[in-house]
């Protein structure tokens, strides 16, 4: 049952909980709630404008968007109290702000609507004769996205009409069935360890965004690459990839995975040389694999890891040690880069 959603501030807003919506249908019961949270940003001039609060930047930011256009990102984190069970998403619109005269803005700012929302707007309060038009997902702009939420409950094995005051009948899918069957709760690490309903289609681990590294070294054949084997416990275990993982909040991408690196290997940063980056971006998501170079130290497998060994590139996929699993699809799909960014990092044979 869609409860009403309220707006908070935070540098993670995007996907931080700031509103709710429950839901019990005949599958959900006591303590099976849902919880929504959504909050939002404006992005404008490539910058992500939040709430004002002060009259004067309201001002000057209302002058500065007439006549111009912004994309608001809407952050929604959905998750099941009782497991910790979590997944977000963002929707995105680009809203066309009218031309507005000195005297529209110092009357809408003296009303204090445009002080406590992102952007200094609203589509569905005084500001709304204010928006020419809105491309993209209307929903999220109002402040939650209805068909959104449908895709991520979706993910789950859920529909949204067993959230109806009067549920229609369906059976959960596996994935909603074992998160109401969890007798722990999950409780992350970090505070982006998290599930993505991605708007490629895909469902991605980490919030924002995850990344890993690709050792590589000289061996007597050649070069050779560190490849992980991935525990039966982590997403997609049992297959081969990098050691990474999510990256967390106030984390650049490579610290992200420098980090995720060392501690699935215990290989520190000061064993490794960065040489470049590879980015795969999905749009809402993306992997950063870091290449470095990484001479003399030997990698010690967390929980995390089935297997870590050192393979020849040239040898990938299927390599010697790797023909027990097939490679992560990720991984595969990028490998055909990544090799050839190695090759040209490592330079040729010395004699």
């Amino acid at each position: 049952r869609p409860g009403g959603a309220a707006q908070a501030s935070g540098a993670d807003a995007p996907v931080r909980a700031a509103g709710a919506a429950y839901g019990d249908g005949p599958a959900l019961g006591a303590g099976d709630a849902l919880v929504l949270g959504c909050d939002s940003m404006f992005e404008f001039d490539g910058q992500a404008v939040g709430k004002p609060h002060d009259p004067g930047v309201a001002r000057e930011r209302l002058a500065r968007m007439s006549g111009r256009s912004g994309v608001l990102h809407t952050g929604h984190c959905l998750v099941h109290p009782r497991s910790g069970a979590t997944l977000g998403a963002v929707s995105h619109a680009v809203v066309h702000i009218g031309e507005l005269s000195r005297q529209e803005i110092d009357a809408y700012v003296a009303s204090g609507e445009p002080l406590h929302v992102a952007g200094s707007f609203t589509v569905d309060g005084l500001g709304g004769p204010f928006v020419d038009r809105v491309d993209g997902d209307h929903h999220g702009v109002v402040g939650v996205s209805l068909p959104l939420l449908r895709r991520m409950l979706a993910h789950w094995g859920m529909s949204v009409t067993q959230l109806w005051e009067r549920p229609a009948d369906g059976e959960l899918g596996e994935t909603a069935a074992g998160i109401l069957r969890a007798t722990t709760r999950y409780v992350p690490r970090y505070g982006a360890d998290a599930f993505i309903a991605c708007s490629c289609g895909g469902c991605h681990w980490g919030l924002n965004g995850a990344g890993g590294v690709l050792a590589f070294r000289r061996g007597r054949g050649g070069v050779e690459v560190l490849a992980q084997l991935r525990s039966a416990r982590t997403h997609t275990g049992g297959t081969w990839s990098v050691p990474g993982g999510a990256v967390e909040w106030g984390e650049s991408p490579v610290d992200g995975a420098v980090r995720e690196f060392a501690e699935e290997t215990q290989i520190g940063a000061e064993d490794l040389e960065i040489l470049g980056t590879h980015a795969d971006d999905h749009g809402d998501w993306a992997y950063t694999t870091v290449i470095a170079r990484c001479e003399g130290a030997e990698p010690v497998p967390d929980y995390e890891s089935a297997q870590l060994t050192w393979t020849a590139l040239d040898g990938l996929p299927g390599g010697s040690g790797l023909a027990s699993a097939p490679l992560h699809p990720g991984f595969a799909a990028a490998l055909p880069a990544l090799r050839e960014k190695i090759r040209n990092l490592a330079g040729p044979r010395s004699r």
